[in-house]
């Protein structure tokens, strides 16, 4: 019986050693190989979760047949379209509509982009703690940007609608999901600017305006032209879903009378008409970014025997051309901007909407707690929660059936792969895909289901996706070194090599980072697909928004909403600081700080127990715990004694009665080196009167101030521990 207690210990310790860390030498330099534990947990947690959820949706392909074969109907020219009882709707007709709605739809798009960007600028500045100091002024202000940006837009343009007539609501809802989505990235991009040079423009007399100007608008500028055109392509196919408010734009004509397979051939023409105008911002966009945010100037070359005169004269001579395109640019805007206006209704909505909105906005601020309390059966459908997280597997599924096709769409979209002609069409599908808001997509997938409706919006949410993630992995690809491509066609590499080893291993960390994204897009898209029936939750919103009786049900709801996206994006912000940056917290945050403080802690007992050397560096500090329970282990297992360990039972015994003596002395090591940390840290900080260097109410210098007294009495307590056995 014993032997057989024995042999299985065997068994235990062997699966025990072989996930534990490796030691190798390199250049002299001793270097940890870890078992990649976060990435085996994270692939067998996300295939189980993906099963799951998959599973929960119901996937339904009952009518695929029927569904290929009213495809063949969009490419059916010269039909007319039957909209209600009025059959004689010539393409022509639908093609002078079309071109109609869009124009409206990029009416709406440039004023709110533009009112969006304006809103944006001081928003980051205020929310951007590199360039205001104040937590009371950058947390509140980023605090109300994340919930705005919760919210669903769909639903801001609900509530606009009953205060301003149609095309103000929809120019003020698309100018408040620019501004949010804006001021996130432009603080985000301030927070990691160097602005040493603002504060030394000052620091000479320079005023903060004259500072600004110099040393941080320059910058600002490009970020705010480069992204102002992404977002003005991104609100573009947004101003087109808000004819599910009742605005008129180019969506209604993609709606329900157009997704009906015998208006196919109609619903392609509106198809074509929106990818056209998005080929057309592609362009706009690439010459943009060639031709002025990443144009260098060329230099002039000079003669060697010409004098310093004619240099001079050649210099003045010489203009940069980007300026003409610069002022076409500018003109081109200011035009858009002016003929916009001058199709908007700049007025209040009427009598009768106002009432509804002054008697229903307190209702917004009154949850109907009922619907979340509720969780009996009948109740569940109806209970924001329980359809929030019906709504949560949809965007997961989404994203990542989106995931999978945009990687091979959006690596065979790159020139560098597949050439020049065929990296177009791909890049046209991606376009095409990217055009069609999801409730079309909806509206035609509903041919492949038979009893799973909410299949049909998961199908169409992860088309979508497609395109979105497609354009952004191109992206990646184009923005890879040459050096790269040069070193793997030199050693012969086939392209699916170069995929493998050069592509994939590249662009990978950031995909991850943008599918995570993704999720959360997809979730606020789940009101999208709601308004026609694809998603319950998304459905209760819709119904919810259009009624002002019920917008404390309403209210619910978002509440529901702003929670789960919050909680997503902070998720998200830490699986992608590991994804790109190798560790979830960055180092100065007070989680990163007090697990550095315990491995020091950790690694110091066994110093002092085994009479190791100690360092206060964490790599030295992990080589040390790491060592130490191999030891450990080993000495339990005793390869290579172990037949005699069989025989001489007593022996074994007393190596598990040693290891736990150790490992107990090791315990009240680490006990008293806490309290003698604690000690110090008391001693050291009482050298420094905090009442009398700040005042009252300076409350977050007096944490901050705190928080460095803290780590730097334990840098120096650790510091006088340095041990050389």
């Amino acid at each position: 019986m014993k032997k057989i207690e024995l042999t299985l210990t065997k068994y235990w310790h062997n699966i025990l050693y072989f996930f534990q860390p490796k030691f190798i030498d390199v250049n002299g330099q001793k270097v940890i190989k870890k078992f990649p534990f976060f990435s085996v947990i994270s692939w067998i947690v996300s295939i189980i979760l993906f099963i799951v959820l998959l599973a929960k949706l119901n996937p339904d392909f009952t009518n695929i047949k029927l569904f290929v074969k009213d495809l063949k109907e969009f490419f059916n020219v010269g039909v007319n379209a039957q909209i209600g009882s009025n059959s004689d709707i010539t393409p022509l007709d639908t093609f002078v509509k079309s071109l109609s709605l869009l124009w409206k739809t990029i009416v709406y798009s440039v004023i709110g982009t533009i009112f969006g960007i304006l809103i944006s600028i001081p928003m980051a500045l205020l929310s951007s703690k590199n360039f205001v100091k104040s937590p009371l002024i950058y947390m509140p202000t980023r605090a109300i940007m994340s919930i705005i940006r919760a919210v669903p837009p769909l639903i801001i343009a609900y509530i606009f609608y009953f205060v301003v007539s149609p095309g103000l609501a929809a120019a003020f809802a698309v100018a408040i999901f620019v501004a949010s989505l804006m001021a996130k990235w432009l603080y985000e991009d301030l927070d990691t600017y160097d602005v040493s040079s603002f504060y030394g423009l000052q620091s000479i007399g320079n005023n903060k305006i004259i500072s600004f100007k110099k040393a941080i608008l320059p910058y600002l500028s490009r970020r705010i032209v480069s992204y102002g055109f992404y977002s003005f392509e991104m609100v573009v196919r947004f101003a087109a879903i808000l004819s599910i408010v009742g605005i008129s734009t180019i969506g209604q004509l993609m709606a329900d009378e157009y997704a009906v397979p015998y208006n196919y051939s109609h619903l392609s023409i509106v198809i074509w008409v929106l990818v056209s105008f998005m080929i057309i911002i592609e362009l706009f966009n690439w010459v943009i970014k060639k031709y002025i945010l990443n144009h260098t100037p060329k230099h002039v070359i000079f003669a060697s025997d010409c004098t310093y005169e004619e240099k001079l004269r050649q210099l003045k001579k010489q203009k940069p051309k980007t300026i003409y395109l610069k002022t076409f640019i500018g003109i081109l805007i200011l035009v858009l901007f002016i003929a916009s206006t001058l199709f908007i209704d700049f007025e209040l909505a009427n009598e009768v909407k106002l009432n509804y909105f002054k008697t229903s906005v307190p209702k917004l601020f009154s949850p109907d707690w009922s619907l979340i309390t509720n969780w009996s059966e009948t109740g569940l459908s109806d209970n924001p929660i329980y359809l929030a997280f019906e709504a949560l597997a949809i965007s997961i599924i989404s994203a990542t059936i989106g995931l999978l096709f945009s990687l091979i769409l959006g690596i065979l979209a790159s020139k560098r792969i597949s050439g020049f002609v065929p990296s177009l069409f791909f890049k046209l599908l991606i376009i095409v895909l990217r055009a069609v808001p999801a409730f079309t997509f909806v509206l035609i997938f509903l041919k492949i289901q038979q009893n799973s409706i909410i299949w049909a919006g998961t199908l169409a949410l992860g088309i979508h996706s497609i395109g979105m993630l497609g354009k952004l992995i191109t992206e990646s690809v184009d923005k890879i070194d040459n050096q790269i491509f040069d070193s793997l066609n030199s050693v012969g590499m086939t392209r699916w090599q170069k995929i493998k080893i050069g592509v994939l291993k590249e662009i990978m960390p950031q995909t991850l980072s943008n599918f995570l994204y993704r999720i959360e897009i997809n979730f606020k898209s789940s009101v999208v697909i709601g308004a026609v029936g694809a998603c319950p939750f998304g459905q209760q919103i819709i119904i919810y928004s259009s009624d002002t009786d019920n917008w404390n049900r309403l209210s619910s709801y978002l509440l529901v909403t702003i929670v789960i996206l919050l909680i997503i994006e902070q998720l998200s912000n830490v699986l992608r600081n590991k994804i790109l940056n190798g560790y979830f917290f960055d180092q100065n945050t007070w989680i990163k700080k007090m697990l550095l403080k315990n491995k020091f802690i950790h690694s110091l007992a066994i110093s002092k127990v085994n009479k190791y050397n100690f360092r206060p560096e964490e790599k030295h500090s992990d080589i040390v715990i790491t060592q130490f329970n191999k030891k450990m282990l080993l000495q339990h297992l005793n390869i290579n004694k172990f037949d005699e360990l069989m025989e001489q039972e007593w022996q074994y015994n007393e190596l598990l009665l040693n290891n736990k003596n150790v490992r107990k002395q090791i315990k009240i090591t680490k006990q008293s080196i806490k309290n003698e940390l604690k000690t110090f840290k008391k001693s050291y900080c009482k050298k420094y009167n905090i009442n009398t260097m700040f005042k009252k109410y300076q409350v977050f210098k007096k944490i901050a101030y705190l928080n460095r007294r803290n780590t730097s009495a334990i840098n120096k307590f650790f510091e006088g521990q340095i041990i050389h056995a």
